[in-house]
């Protein structure tokens, strides 16, 4: 999702069209391809493409280096910030030295993240910001911005439906865990997402993510919900969230309140108790690490913090269904964008895979174009600036038909989004059928939809948002059924490989790059064992 600051009126939606005008050439910025406003049918091969090659699959990964940051802002005036981000090293023990400046300045040390080396300072004046940098006494000083990351959908038809409380479960075939997935209530008649990407065929055949932990950075998850208690990990959950007047973090938001919705909703996603709703892994474990607001804001201190918690707490998969575009031209975005790839480097190199969502903004990656005009000037603040992150695009159906086409808001192109799943499909930037939609679970404490309060209540919505947490899930399957437990690059190279090209086409294909993802596939293809 695509974010500038919380001033603006540059963020993107909750997965929601937002128009833009900013985006950042990719290394494949020579290529011009220009896709119609409507996405054309596609039909899609079921089987692996012979053509792909394990360098591509690494290639995708392999993004710009983003340049030094310390420099770049050693001499520029720091801005007013509530807080700042100050480096102070690596061995996670700020120093004296430090500590005795940051309070001469006037300040006081809120929050220290020992992995990276950061220390979140409030009370500070620009004045005295910039005479502690002067001191010495710290490598690196950022204005710690707060972004507005998830709003409200624009897309008005949502459909809110209730689980029947006498629902009839039909017995299937024999499953692996306790339930069948496919007996969820909702599975035959509106959840597309789970057979287009043959999910449901590969619960019968493997684990379903056994013995997996995902990491969802987000909003909160509504741990009370039918289709949720029992498959969140509450001893590992946290909450890095404050209110934007708790800049001295003396009172963390729960993580098991959702009043956006957005989390319970990417949650619901990737597990489940199939009770509403299947999910692609229903039997991995759910941890969320809220970092941002009821209002769907954060800030970058706490964001950094959240992947750097799921590295230290022995995340397999990592979702990020957020993000943002930051300006390229603003030397303290790219070093907010360095610190994030830091993060995403730290936790690759203790075996998490990050996933994040491409954006809705129907941008061209090849020709850093959209609809709205250039983005020529943007660095995505997830999933396309940052190496080691697999970016998700969407696909979706319009009034049923096409359930493979590029959804009509998602990002797309080669150059900066690897692999797509379904997102949910729209007729027109806002308006939908709601039955090409997604469906997952909606907050008891949903403040735009109160009927959900009794936690038995489903939502319809769509965005790259919806499609990230199909690939996490994914990962989690696979990872769990391989006797040789990848690492994130061969986990990564996996996904790519196995998912399905648009027919006729070859692997990287030019708007697609490596196809929608095809579960079963990746949990039997033998790179993936």
């Amino acid at each position: 999702m695509r974010v500038l600051g919380s001033g603006d009126d540059y963020h993107e939606s909750l997965d929601a069209h937002d128009p833009g005008r900013q985006f950042r050439p990719m290394e494949n910025s020579a290529l011009r391809s220009i896709r119609a406003r409507w996405a054309p049918a596609v039909r899609w091969a079921l089987v692996l493409a012979a053509t792909v090659t394990v360098a591509q699959v690494a290639a995708c990964g392999e993004r710009m280096p983003l340049a030094p940051s310390a420099k770049q802002v050693a001499n520029l005036p720091l801005p007013a910030a509530p807080s700042y981000i100050v480096e102070f090293g690596n061995n996670g023990v700020v120093p004296q030295s430090l500590q005795q400046a940051v309070q001469q300045a006037g300040g006081r040390i809120a929050r220290v993240q020992g992995s990276m080396g950061l220390a979140l300072v409030t009370g500070l004046t620009p004045a005295a910001a910039n005479a502690l940098r002067a001191s010495g006494t710290a490598a690196l000083i950022l204005p710690n911005v707060r972004r507005q990351y998830v709003r409200q959908p624009l897309v008005a038809s949502h459909a809110v439906l209730a689980y029947p409380r006498t629902a009839a479960r039909p017995a299937r075939l024999t499953p692996l865990a306790n339930t069948d997935p496919r007996s969820a209530v909702f599975f035959d008649s509106l959840q597309w997402n789970m057979k287009a990407i043959r999910a449901d065929t590969a619960w019968q055949v493997t684990s379903q993510g056994a013995g997996t932990k995902v990491f969802i950075l987000d909003t909160g998850v509504d741990t009370a919900h039918i289709d949720l208690a029992g498959r969140v990990n509450t001893a590992l959950s946290t909450s890095l969230a404050f209110n934007p007047t708790d800049t001295a973090g003396a009172d963390p938001l729960p993580f098991a309140h959702d009043v956006a919705g957005h989390g319970t909703i990417v949650s619901s996603l990737i597990a489940t108790n199939s009770l509403g709703v299947a999910a692609v892994a229903p039997q991995a474990q759910i941890v969320m690490v809220r970092v941002l607001d009821d209002a769907g804001s954060g800030d970058d201190f706490t964001v950094i913090s959240g992947i750097l918690y799921a590295a230290d707490h022995g995340a397999d998969v990592v979702n990020v269904s957020l993000g943002g575009y930051l300006r390229r031209s603003n030397p303290f975005d790219l070093a907010v964008a360095d610190l994030v790839q830091r993060a995403i480097d730290y936790a690759t190199a203790r075996g998490a895979l990050v996933v994040a969502a491409a954006g809705n903004e129907e941008v061209n990656s090849n020709t850093a174009t959209a609809p709205t005009g250039s983005y020529t000037d943007s660095l995505h603040v997830l999933a396309g600036g940052i190496r080691q992150v697999i970016s998700v695009g969407a696909t979706g159906p319009v009034n049923g038909q096409n359930v493979d086409s590029i959804a009509l808001y998602s990002n797309f192109g080669k150059a900066d989004v690897a692999v797509f799943a379904p997102g949910g499909g729209l007729i027109t930037l806002t308006t939908a059928n709601p039955k090409d939609l997604i469906l997952g679970a909606c907050s008891g404490a949903d403040a735009q939809f109160p009927i959900c309060s009794d936690e038995h209540h489903y939502i319809s919505n769509a965005g790259t948002s919806f499609s990230s947490p199909l690939v996490a899930a994914e990962a989690a399957v696979i990872k769990a059924q391989a006797v040789n437990k990848p690492i994130p690059s061969a986990l990564e190279s996996c996904i790519l490989s196995s998912a399905d090209a648009p027919k006729g086409k070859s692997k990287p294909d030019i708007n697609y790059n490596f196809g929608r993802i095809d579960v079963l596939n990746g949990a039997l293809h033998s790179k993936c064992k």
